[in-house]
Parts: structure tokens; C-alpha cells; sequence
């Protein structure tokens, strides 16, 4: 390739603002990393023994590119007790963790429809994943007071700007709960985003990620799409069980979607590591007890710090998931954190320059001392 060439490629790189943007770290590098998207936690000691016992059964070599069958229909089964979806381990696909969810589903998805609708705030790897190859993106206005969510109204009337005859059939890009503020859509609302998905012959990629961390019910759409035909649900595996490092997420589709993701997974990576899914295998067997233990754990954790921060006047973001707190806060306000040594998400990754994200640990608390 001609130097010039290897030049205006890296410039074209260079300039491109959405592939340019900066992930937030997977896992917490300490206990003042509140910025992390994955929990920081250890490995149950039977999570460990199975990956060993995995390796020296010779479970080295690349495995079928959706995923283990056992892993696949261990994922279908959470799905359908905590969301209630109809989705078979054929629905599910195996990502080597969540921005390949991501990148999977918007770029591949995104073939079947003329452009894609995102919320104005969203996580930065959406914008990341568009940068590759854009999908023809529209944003929709968010309502703060509703978590940075973006109204049943909005998404309504993104809908129907994709029916005009100009922008055609819409893909959505939803997060249930939001990623910044933890603020999930109520079952009526769920209801709502349905039928009109339904009606305007759209699609949903539904980023839930963050669910098991709701107290009480959650409601997804995919419980809704009893054909598994318009939703593809995306998320990480057994969130909480200390595998953040371990790169396993997960694409729930339909299957007339998942020939081209698993082909363009098998591109990409080949496969996920085979031993990584069986330990997360295994992790699906202990997950139900222990993500209650902490699930409670956090929700006291969170509920003090929300009292604090009462007590300090500081404004919170509204939100349902219990692992994280957000918080809307001056510059000067960030800076202090900032120089307090607390490394912490910031919204303008998101779309929201005067809002941060906390993780909600024992260390949070010290977070919120540094703005007395």
C-alpha cells in the first residue's frame, strides 16, 4: 500500500469523532474507580474450578462461533425468568463481551433497515460501534427528568419520521435501564414502545443489561414479541458474578437475524473463549442466590448515599438499577471529585456534560465527602 494512501486512511480515522470515542473501563482498577461498567468482585472458587477443569479436558480450541449449547440455553432460561421472553438457545449468540453485543447488533441489524433511532444520551460505545460504518443516524431528545430516557413521544414520532417515504424502516437502539442513570421504562411504557414497534414495522435492539440490578419487576419488550421477530436483546452474562474481566456478553435475536451476526462474529473473532463459557456456565448455576445477595446488598448501599447526598443538597438523577448513582453536579463540583483521587464515568461520554456516574461500593461514599 502506497504511503499516501496508508496516510489519508489514518487521517479519515483521525477525523472520525464517533470512532474516536473513548470506552469506559471493564472492570474497576481499584477501589477509587467508580467509572468502571462492570462489577468489581471475586470469582466464586467452583466458577474457577470449572474454567481449570474446561482447560485440562482439552476445551482449548475454537468452539462452535454461537456459543456452547449448554451456555446458549442457560442464557435463553435467564432470559425468560427475568424478562420473560420466548427466546431459545437458537436465538442466542455468545459475544466476547458487551461492545461486541453492541457492534454485532447495530452494524449487522442495521443492514435490514434504512437508519437507526438512539437517544441523545447513550452510552459511548453506540457512538463507537456507528463509527465504524454509520447506520444513518437519528437522535432523539431525552427527558432528564425521566433518567436521560428518551419519551414514549419522541421514540413515537421517530417512528413515524421512518415511514415518510424518505427515511424508511427504522431500527431503534434502546437502553432499559439507561447506562448513565440506572432509569428503566415501566411496564406500561414497555407496552407502549411495543406497539408502536409494532405498527410502524420497526425493530428494537434492547440493551438490558443492566436489569438485574432493578429492584421488583422489570419490563422488557422481548416479553412482549412472542414470535421473536422485531426485538434483539442485548447484555452481559451473569452480571455481577466477577467475569467482567472475562469479555462474555450475549445477543438474544431472532434467528432470521443471527446467520449474518454469527457470520461476522466468526470474521471478527472466530469464537468467544471456549473455557470463559464454561466457567460462565457454571456461574449460571450459582447465579440466582448469589445476584439476590447482592442485588439486596447494593439496594442499602445505594439507599444510604441517596440520603446523603440528600443531605448535601446535591442534585441525584432518578434511577432503578441499585449498582449505580448519578449524579448532576457543577464543574467545580466534578473538578473536586476529580482531585479527590475518585475516578468516576463522565456524562459527557454519554451526551450529558454536567452529569457523572458513580458505582455504588464502599467506596462511593467517599466520592460524595469530597464535595463538603
Amino acid at each position: 500500500m502506497a504511503s499516501n494512501t496508508k496516510n489519508a486512511i489514518l487521517a479519515q480515522h483521525q477525523a472520525n469523532e464517533d470512532l474516536n470515542t473513548p470506552l469506559l473501563p471493564q472492570v474497576a482498577r481499584g477501589d477509587s474507580d467508580l467509572a468502571a461498567d462492570g462489577m468489581r468482585g471475586p470469582l466464586d472458587e467452583r466458577i474457577i474450578a470449572a474454567a481449570s477443569a474446561a482447560l485440562e479436558d482439552g476445551q482449548t480450541h475454537y468452539v462452535d462461533v454461537p456459543g456452547i449449547g449448554p451456555l446458549r440455553a442457560a442464557v435463553a432460561d435467564y432470559l425468560k425468568g427475568a424478562a420473560g421472553a420466548s427466546y431459545q438457545d437458537s436465538n442466542i449468540l455468545i459475544t466476547a463481551g458487551m461492545q461486541e453485543s453492541r457492534f454485532l447488533s447495530i452494524q449487522m441489524i442495521g443492514e435490514r433497515y434504512d437508519s437507526i433511532a438512539l437517544p441523545a444520551v447513550v452510552h459511548p460505545g453506540v457512538r463507537k460501534a456507528l463509527g465504524v460504518r454509520s447506520r444513518n443516524p437519528r437522535t432523539m431528545p431525552v427527558n432528564p427528568a425521566k433518567g436521560y430516557l428518551p419519551s414514549i413521544d419522541a421514540i413515537a414520532q421517530a417512528a413515524a419520521d421512518g415511514t415518510d417515504g424518505t427515511a424508511g424502516r427504522r431500527l431503534f437502539y434502546l437502553e432499559s435501564p439507561s447506562r448513565l442513570s440506572g432509569a428503566a421504562y415501566t411496564a406500561d411504557e414497555v407496552a407502549a414502545i411495543s406497539q408502536i414497534i409494532a405498527d410502524k414495522d420497526a425493530a428494537v435492539i434492547w440493551d438490558q443489561g443492566l436489569a438485574p440490578w432493578v429492584e421488583g419487576a422489570y419490563a422488557s419488550p422481548a416479553a412482549l414479541d412472542s414470535d421473536c421477530a422485531r426485538i434483539a436483546t442485548i447484555g452481559e452474562a451473569f452480571s455481577g458474578m466477577g467475569l467482567a474481566s472475562w469479555f462474555i456478553g450475549y445477543i438474544a435475536t431472532p434467528e432470521a437475524w443471527l446467520a449474518s451476526l454469527q457470520s461476522q462474529k466468526q470474521i471478527m473473532a472466530i469464537c468467544t473463549s471456549t473455557a470463559s463459557q464454561y466457567a460462565a456456565l457454571e456461574a449460571a448455576q450459582l447465579y440466582s442466590e448469589a445476584q439476590a445477595r447482592q442485588l439486596s446488598r447494593l439496594a442499602q448501599l445505594r439507599a444510604d448515599l441517596l440520603s446523603a447526598a440528600g443531605e448535601a443538597g446535591l442534585k441525584v438523577i432518578g434511577g432503578e438499577a441499585v449498582n449505580l448513582i448519578a449524579l448532576q453536579l457543577s464543574q467545580d463540583n466534578i473538578k473536586k471529585i476529580s482531585r479527590a483521587g475518585i475516578e468516576f464515568a463522565t456524562g459527557s461520554l454519554f451526551g450529558a456534560p454536567d452529569v457523572i456516574r458513580l458505582n455504588v461500593n464502599q467506596s462511593t461514599a467517599a466520592a460524595l465527602r469530597a464535595l463538603n
